[in-house]
Order: C-alpha cells, then sequence, then structure tokens
C-alpha cells in the first residue's frame, strides 16, 4: 500500500508541470483572444508568442499571431502567416487572411491566389462570402489601373545571325555569320471592359532589332492582340484571342499572320494552373530578294498546346508544356508536323534577384522531298537558356542572359548550333 501510495505521489509530482504547462497556454490564447477583439494587437502578440514558446507546433496560435501582426500592419506579418499556412496547408481561414494581407498591400494577383484557393477547401459561408466579395473587387480593379507599359532595351551578340531570325525560321540555310545588335521592345496593355466574371483586354507590342554589320536581318514585329475572358467557375475559366502579327526582315515585308486561340485555364490549388489552347495561324509569307521562293510556304498551321505552371515553394516555381504542330503550306515539301516540349525553374534570390532556367526541345518532319534534297527533312532541335534579373527598383530591372541552340538535320545546310548572349533593361509603368 504504501509502494502504491510513492509511485501515485511521484506520478502528479511528475505530471504538475506539463498540466500547468498546458493551462497556462490556454490562458495564454484565451487572454490573447480577448486582446485582439479588444483591438489591442501589441497585448495579443505578447499573448501569443508567449502561447507559441509553450508549444511551437500549435497552427491555431501561429494563426492568431500572424492575424494580431496583420492587424497592426507589421511588416512581420507575411512571413507569420505563410509560417502558418505551413503547419495548416488547408486551412481556409490562414488563407482569407493571407489573402487579404496582399488585398490590402495591392498585391491582388497574389491576393487573387489564396481566395481563389480558400474556396475550393468547404469555408463556411461567411468566409466564402468574403473571399468572392474579394474577388469581385480584384476582377473589377486588376492590378489598380487598366493599362500598363513596358519598354525593354539592351545588346545582343549572336553568333549565327542568317539562320533564323528571332523566332522566325528562315527557308534556306546561309552562311553563318555572328554579329552585334540593339534590340528595342515596347508593350503595351488595356482592359476595355471588366467585371467579376468576364474581362476584354487587348495588348501591342513593336520588336525591332537594329544590327551592326548584318543590316539584313533587321527584324521589325508589329504585333497586336485582343483577348477575351470568362469564368466559369472559381476553379476554370475559358478565354479566346485573336492576334495579327506583321513581320519585316531588312525594311521589307517577310511574313503576315492572324491568329485565333481559344482555350480553357484550370486552376487546382495554390499556384497550380493549367491550360489547354488550340491555335489556327494563317500566315501569307512574302518572296524577296533574298528568298525568292519565299512564299511557297503560304498556308495555315493548327496547334493543340498544354501547359503546367507550379509554385513548389516562397522561391521555386516551375512551369512545363507540350505542343503539337500541324503546318499546311501551298507547296507541301513545306508542309510538317512538329512535336515541341519545354521546361522551366524560375528561382527567387536574396537581393532582388529572379533566376530562370529553361529547355526546349522538338522535331520537326516535312510531308515530301524538298528542292535539291535525297531525303524527307527531319530536324530535331534543342535550346537551354538562363537568365539572371535584378529588380533594380519597382518600376526597373537589369537581366543578363544567354541560350544556345542546336539543331540536327538529316539534310547539309540545316545542321547549325547558334548562342546569343544579352544584357537588357526594362522598365515597366
Amino acid at each position: 500500500m504504501l509502494r502504491k501510495l510513492t509511485i501515485l505521489c511521484a506520478f502528479c509530482l511528475l505530471s504538475a508541470p506539463a498540466f500547468a504547462t498546458e493551462a497556462d497556454f490556454e490562458k495564454r490564447m484565451a487572454r490573447g483572444v480577448a486582446a485582439l477583439d479588444a483591438g489591442d494587437t501589441t497585448r495579443a502578440q505578447e499573448e501569443f508568442r508567449g502561447a507559441i514558446k509553450e508549444h511551437p507546433k500549435d497552427h491555431e496560435a501561429a494563426l492568431y499571431l500572424a492575424i494580431a501582426l496583420n492587424r497592426a500592419n507589421d511588416p512581420a506579418a507575411e512571413a507569420a502567416l505563410k509560417t502558418a499556412l505551413r503547419l495548416e496547408p488547408g486551412s481556409p481561414r490562414i488563407n482569407l487572411e493571407l489573402g487579404s494581407y496582399y488585398y490590402n498591400h495591392n498585391m491582388y494577383d497574389e491576393a487573387g491566389d489564396y481566395f481563389e484557393n480558400l474556396l475550393t477547401l468547404n469555408p463556411d459561408p461567411g468566409m466564402k462570402a468574403a473571399a468572392e466579395r474579394y474577388l469581385v473587387n480584384i476582377r473589377r480593379q486588376g492590378s489598380g489601373k487598366r493599362w500598363g507599359v513596358t519598354l525593354t532595351g539592351g545588346m545582343q551578340y549572336d553568333t549565327n545571325v542568317p539562320l533564323a531570325a528571332d523566332g522566325v525560321q528562315l527557308p534556306v540555310g546561309i552562311e553563318r555569320k555572328g554579329d552585334w545588335r540593339g534590340v528595342l521592345n515596347l508593350g503595351l496593355t488595356g482592359v476595355a471592359y471588366r467585371d467579376g466574371e468576364q474581362e476584354l483586354s487587348g495588348s501591342y507590342s513593336l520588336y525591332q532589332t537594329l544590327h551592326l554589320h548584318l543590316t539584313d536581318f533587321n527584324l521589325t514585329q508589329n504585333l497586336l492582340d485582343v483577348t477575351y475572358k470568362r469564368r466559369l467557375s472559381p476553379l476554370l475559366f475559358a478565354k479566346a484571342s485573336v492576334g495579327f502579327e506583321s513581320i519585316l526582315l531588312g525594311g521589307k515585308q517577310f511574313v503576315n499572320d492572324y491568329r485565333i486561340t481559344p482555350g480553357l485555364i484550370a486552376t487546382f490549388r495554390e499556384g497550380m494552373t493549367t491550360g489547354l489552347e488550340y491555335r489556327f495561324r494563317g500566315s501569307t509569307f512574302k518572296n524577296t530578294t533574298m528568298f525568292p521562293t519565299n512564299a511557297e510556304r503560304n498556308g495555315v498551321t493548327h496547334s493543340i498546346m498544354l501547359s503546367h505552371r507550379q509554385r513548389l515553394s516562397e522561391i521555386l516555381n516551375v512551369r512545363a508544356g507540350y505542343t503539337f504542330e500541324r503546318e499546311l503550306a501551298d507547296v507541301s515539301s513545306w508542309s510538317s508536323s512538329a512535336h515541341l516540349g519545354n521546361a522551366g525553374l524560375a528561382v527567387s534570390l536574396p537581393g532582388a534577384l529572379l533566376l530562370d532556367l529553361s529547355v526546349d526541345a522538338g522535331t520537326r518532319k516535312y510531308d515530301e522531298i524538298q528542292g535539291g534534297a535525297s531525303d524527307i527533312r527531319t530536324d530535331t532541335t534543342v535550346t537551354g537558356a538562363a537568365s539572371l534579373t535584378w529588380q533594380a527598383a519597382e518600376h526597373l530591372g537589369v537581366s543578363v542572359g544567354y541560350h544556345h541552340t542546336n539543331n540536327a538535320s538529316n539534310i547539309n545546310g540545316y545542321e547549325y548550333s547558334r548562342g546569343i548572349t544579352s544584357i537588357m533593361f526594362q522598365g515597366r509603368y
């Protein structure tokens, strides 16, 4: 009997601190919530920090501390809210708080991600209504303005200018030559109409290169696009765009084309989107002194494009895509089928730096033997690229980059490698 009493007393003495710790935690949480309800964010922060010391992994304590910081407009609120989200990724309340944090800081794209994610988590009616109200306001306001201007300029050195003119495949192989060039890109965007369910917007881009020596390959591109988007559900929206493109090479018309692109974009959870699009393109090539049979490539192109973007963490974002392309030219030897894939990784680094890595690979097979060849042409192209961008100020960025392309072909004259080194400056408003 004495032995049993001794053991019971020892158990009580050992467990008393644990009961006291639990009681202290509950008292701190209760006092913190009361202080928060009374608007005393300083006292609330003290109580919740004390509670976290008692239970470092308690998601509710982490959340309430983050809420207190958010109510106090403390810069530490963002990190605290994300810490709470890591402890409980499926919490509607944390997603609501993060969304409101970004909304109050005029970061509407980020805010929208959290509100849309909340709607997938079966929130209570109050949270659902709040998120939907925020989303309506975001769609009405966008980024707080209905237009934007981007101006990019810089220098590049291209080791193989004549083989391809900035993504526009030239019709024949030409002697390889390298050259320096200046680059200027002006982009304009505007929203004509926007409400809680739909948006009509447009964009215009002028791209110009100026070569130091190979002026016949100066490229001028005018691109006009009109896009309509409509939300079908909290997770899905449809889009359709119509575009017109005009390209001049050496000051002479090289190609005109128009594009019609319907598609669907799905958001499955925070930072994770998948898109499926179909594109019809009609192209009219112009004969030039350099390319007297360029018009043989006139025709249409059908493309099916699948894309996926996903945020892996606060600093890592990945993307991947696949495209099947069918070109039908007036002269069937220029008709072709292509399978194209791409993947990329963006890494946010300290010091307002962004590292972007990408790889593109594809194969293209032509329908018939081209003039002067003995076999049907098949090309395999692989491009790797890397860039480092420094966001020097809110509206100014500086980037350096390099990309290398290797094209393997079974037809002599179409095998080549190409490297482009760039330094670019970008201003946004």
